[in-house]
């Protein structure tokens, strides 16, 4: 979309940024739908965040983690101007390549003589951002690990995890997501 900015002596001439998701680096997808039903969960992972470093959000498959995770994403991306970033883990069945997952997702290329854990964690050793690890139920330890390790490497990283599971290192906060509520019954006419 093109959006137009009226000039006119009556009116305020400074306005905030909008809220885009082209506006910080990102690769989170566009919704295909409205986000509804989780806003009180939104706000205090919202809240959570400014606070915790390694936040996992936690709960049986199905119960929208996922979705959650994107949402809260794209709503705090004004806080961290090196970008909110997706690292989809639920295509990978080997745990070796969850080191790979992230700097592709981050645009990291190997370099000869180094190791991409290395490369990984110099780049992300003096940003400000966030990073999505989606689906790790099934990659636990190897999403420990490299948690616990870019954890130590970047102060100013954030890692918001969804799994099944918590990941079970130190620092780690945990945030349980139920299963949605139906809507109350409407009155039979």
């Amino acid at each position: 979309e093109h959006i137009l900015q009226l000039f006119s002596p009556d009116l305020p001439s400074e306005f905030p940024p909008l809220q885009s998701l082209a506006v910080v680096p990102n690769n989170l997808p566009t919704p295909l739908t409205s986000f509804v039903g989780r806003e009180r969960e939104l706000a205090e992972i919202k809240r959570l965040l400014t606070d915790t470093r390694l936040l996992t959000l936690s709960g049986v498959g199905g119960t929208g983690k996922t979705r959650l995770a994107l949402q809260v994403g794209a709503e705090v991306l004004d806080r961290f101007p090196h970008g909110v970033w997706l690292i989809e883990l639920a295509p990978l069945v080997d745990p070796e390549l969850v080191h790979a997952a992230v700097s592709s997702a981050l645009q990291l290329r190997e370099q000869p003589g180094r190791a991409i854990l290395d490369v990984l964690k110099d780049y992300v050793s003096h940003k400000h951002l966030l990073l999505i690890l989606d689906n790790c139920e099934h990659l636990i330890e190897a999403c420990a690990q490299l948690a616990d390790t870019l954890l130590h490497s970047a102060p100013n990283l954030r890692l918001l995890a969804t799994s099944r599971e918590a990941l079970g290192i130190a620092g780690e906060h945990t945030y349980p997501i139920p299963s949605l509520s139906l809507p109350p019954a409407s009155p039979a006419l």
